[in-house]
């Protein structure tokens, strides 16, 4: 499942007003780092945000429950 966050209106997620995603659409990245065959630094160009941020969320260190 591939998830878009540009496709929704309210892309601001889990309740702070800073987060670019919600904590499913974190999941979701999650999964599809999991999967291989996509780097950080691509879907850090795919979400629009940087490369720490992918990391962070990666190691879930952000986006957690």
């Amino acid at each position: 499942m591939s998830v878009n966050p540009f496709e929704r209106k309210d892309r601001r997620g889990g309740g702070y007003a800073k987060r670019k995603f919600t904590l499913e659409e974190a999941q979701a990245i999650r999964e599809e780092y999991k999967e291989g065959g996509i780097s950080q630094n691509q879907l850090a160009r795919k979400y629009n945000v940087s490369q720490p941020i992918i990391n962070m969320l990666i190691k879930q260190k952000t986006y957690i429950k």
